[in-house]
């Protein structure tokens, strides 16, 4: 009787070993998950920002630039129509500095550095602090982790752009963001 109970109690303590491994398995893959999820949108936000910027860029320049040359003409004593180009160029500049075009583009840069740094805390986390921590405190890292990137979704700005999100993928498939160790 004593023998079963000794090997019963093995069993069971064998089996909450197994399931304890399962559970950190699983933790592993929410941070691989989670690792993903922030390099796509991180990726796609840098994407999209680099197109804001860019619009932004010349949507000051163009009107600012036909300001300066109008003005030039009409020292140069061209005729009085290209007052009114200067007038227009210079309203449209003004207006576009009034519209703040050039802060989608801060907001998606922001939100890609975030995205960015989320990833980096996961991939650190199951690679190389999990051995250092016990099961629960692992838990609740990857389970903070998810809770931020769950935050860092609801308060960054859209990624609607289907073609930023498409690039995203290819340039990720490329292995743009893999280290020379891995």
């Amino acid at each position: 009787m004593q023998l079963r109970s000794g090997i019963n109690c093995l069993v069971t303590h064998f089996h909450q070993e197994a399931s304890m491994e399962e559970k950190v398995d699983s933790l592993i893959s929410e941070c691989k998950q989670i690792e993903a999820d922030s390099m796509q949108t991180a990726e796609t936000h840098h994407i999209i920002a680099h197109k804001a910027s860019s619009r932004a860029f010349w949507l000051k320049f163009i009107p600012a630039l036909a300001t300066v040359i109008s003005a030039g003409f009409l020292l140069a004593g061209a005729n009085n129509w290209v007052a009114w180009v200067a007038l227009i160029s210079g309203m449209v500049t003004v207006s576009n500095i009034l519209m703040k075009c050039d802060e989608k583009s801060a907001e998606h840069l922001f939100a890609a550095k975030s995205f960015t740094v989320l990833k980096h805390q996961a991939r650190a986390l199951h690679n190389a602090f999990k051995n250092f921590i016990d099961e629960k405190d692992f838990y609740h890292q990857v389970r903070m982790i998810r809770e931020q990137y769950n935050l860092l979704v609801q308060f960054a700005p859209p990624t609607d752009d289907e073609k930023a999100y498409d690039k995203a993928s290819e340039r990720i498939k490329k292995g743009v963001h893999r280290t020379n160790f891995e």
